[in-house]
């Protein structure tokens, strides 16, 4: 905490006060704070047109922050931050902004980012995407690198169709947990998946990608699964759609309904 103080005293004197401790609060012209590892590699940076500085946080506005790992950095913008200076927490609020070196960003309302937990979440409507894959839902967590995350509630996604121009769009009740490193999507609760030859419902979607070739691999629905494709509807257990060949592979005693529409 000592360490902290001193930082920020040091921060403040170069840019034009020379106590730290004299006012309740100090006004700051074009902010600028870093935070270093043990090594003494750079690990954050957080700048801003203005700063106000209190005893126990630091206001800035028009927000430019950069956190850097070993194999990536992100840059967050936001139009007004709200630091915490014992345990460096940071809230942002305005049109936030993140965006990492491999393109995947992200835009919402508002988000906390947890030093100590090395996490990002909001409550908010939240929008990611990454190339041609869109992602919408209310209320998101993840790890600072976007390895892995965590959509709370209201899913959409889309994602490119492999022969056609037309996506493919799961929507599911939530949440939807992504592993990058695994290549996994899980979607949960009242699943809807959406393409050109019809839609197939189900508890449970895990969806299988390949980050590098961009591609869907394949889709396992699980319990309760209905497809619908024109005038027939089919239920099983078990569903998968197998992405290269888009076509559906059923198990579990699945049934077959076909409902002739009337002349």
């Amino acid at each position: 905490m000592i360490l902290k103080t001193v930082f920020l005293c040091i921060v403040i004197l170069f840019s034009g006060f020379r106590d730290c401790y004299t006012f309740g609060q100090q006004k700051i012209k074009d902010f600028n704070l870093s935070n270093f590892n043990t090594d003494g590699s750079q690990k954050w940076e957080m700048k801003g047109e203005e700063a106000v500085v209190y005893d126990n946080y630091i206001d800035v506005e028009k927000v430019r922050a950069q956190y850097y790992s070993s194999n990536d950095t992100i840059t967050i913008t936001s139009k007004k931050a709200r630091l915490n200076k014992d345990n460096m927490d940071i809230h942002l609020e305005g049109d936030v902004y993140i965006v990492n070196r491999d393109g995947v960003n992200l835009s919402t309302p508002s988000l906390d980012w947890k030093r100590d937990d090395n996490e990002i979440r909001t409550v908010e409507r939240v929008v990611t995407a990454k190339d041609d894959m869109k992602i919408k839902a209310r209320g998101m967590s993840a790890d600072t690198e976007f390895k892995n995350v965590d959509y709370k509630s209201e899913v959409q996604a889309f994602f490119p169709g492999k022969k056609t121009e037309e996506a493919i769009t799961i929507t599911c009740s939530g949440p939807l947990e992504i592993d990058y490193n695994q290549g996994t999507a899980v979607f949960r609760e009242n699943v809807v998946v959406v393409n050109e030859q019809g839609k197939m419902f189900s508890d449970l979607a895990t969806l299988y990608f390949d980050s590098e070739k961009k591609e869907i691999i394949k889709i396992v629905a699980e319990g309760n699964v209905k497809i619908v494709r024109d005038d027939n509807v089919t239920f099983s257990q078990k569903a998968i759609y197998q992405g290269k060949e888009e076509k559906i592979i059923l198990e579990g005693k699945p049934k077959l309904f076909y409902f002739p529409e009337e002349k």
